[in-house]
């Protein structure tokens, strides 16, 4: 995580103007197919990065519509949609394919366990549940962290005194070598910067659960099977649990609100039996890169460059997070 962070700093220049939006999703896919799938991905960013623009549009898309238009019906938005699906398919069992003829002797990466498992019978999965296992895996475990990562550039580049917080933090833990695992138990402030960063801009803005049996909810009554949406969005903003719900304000995670707080009052990751279960691999992964970066660039908010929430299936930056690096050319 931390080589390919670095590798992807080295290309950026003192002084450029950069949205670092793009920048995220292409880092953390990488780290995704490295240490998922012990894969290199570097001529399929592209594609993959146009298809997920293509999904999350259409997703978006189909929220607001008032009536459900089959996929079959040949409509601009379900044509991309269609295609969108091939080329991530392509991708994902052009992965399958190539790990099947170099062999799994010796590996020990997420997908060559995958494609090892046997049931209780004793049979493999197949092609098409290996593949979908794979896609979710690699999708869910870049685009979520690409986009705490570039909220919280979003809320850093607007709080000078929060990153250079952040910056001292970091000088103290590592002077100038590079951050290892070892280190994340000290690094508490820039853990709750990306936690209050979750807090404003959950990345998983909305979240759905099937109800397994008849339900009351707020005076209403509810069969079982149905679809309840909840909103980390809405909850992360009740005053009743956070004071100042709209202020970024890193410190409040610094005492014990996270253990105080009632169940499910903060759920970036959800919660129940369907939690996400990248979410230790997440954290460890969002304050590695961010680490690397602050000790590396200073982050400069570009204020002519409107920034708007767009909900899909996540919530992404609408036009991007433009901001100005500067090289930290003294330790803090």
């Amino acid at each position: 995580m931390v080589t390919l962070t670095r590798h992807m700093l080295d290309g950026c220049n003192d002084g450029e103007v950069i949205d670092i939006h793009p920048e995220m999703m292409g880092l953390t896919l990488r780290i995704a197919a490295k240490t998922l799938f012990d894969s290199e991905m570097e001529r399929d960013i592209r594609d993959i990065d146009h298809a997920m623009n293509d999904l999350l549009v259409e997703v978006a898309s189909r929220w607001k519509r008032p009536v459900f238009v089959p996929d079959a019906i040949p409509l601009p938005g379900h044509l991309r949609y269609r295609r969108a699906i091939r080329t991530i398919e392509r991708v994902v069992s052009s992965m399958i394919a190539e790990r099947r003829a170099s062999g799994l002797e010796n590996r020990i990466d997420c997908l060559s366990r995958l494609m090892a498992a046997r049931d209780e019978a004793g049979g493999p999965m197949s092609d098409t549940l290996l593949r979908d296992e794979a896609m979710t895996l690699l999708l869910a475990g870049h685009e979520t962290t690409a986009l705490a990562l570039s909220w919280t550039s979003f809320l850093l580049g607007q709080h000078p005194d929060a990153e250079a917080r952040i910056a001292t933090e970091i000088a103290e833990v590592l002077g100038n070598r590079q951050a290892t695992v070892d280190d994340i138990p000290r690094l508490k402030f820039t853990e709750s910067v990306l936690m209050e960063a979750m807090r404003l801009y959950p990345p998983a803005w909305a979240i759905g659960r099937e109800s397994t049996q008849p339900v009351k909810l707020g005076g209403y009554s509810f069969p079982k099977g149905t679809t309840i949406l909840i909103s980390p969005w809405v909850l992360h903003r009740d005053p009743r649990y956070f004071s100042e719900p709209e202020t970024f304000r890193p410190e409040r995670w610094m005492g014990n609100l996270a253990r105080e707080l009632p169940r499910f009052a903060y759920m970036p990751f959800g919660g129940g039996p369907r939690i996400c279960i990248g979410q230790r691999f997440a954290m460890l992964e969002a304050i590695l890169v961010a680490t690397t970066m602050v000790q590396r660039f200073s982050i400069e908010w570009q204020p002519d460059r409107t920034v708007t929430p767009f909900p899909s299936i996540t919530l992404r930056p609408g036009g991007g997070v433009w901001v100005k690096i500067r090289e930290r050319r003294t330790p803090q």
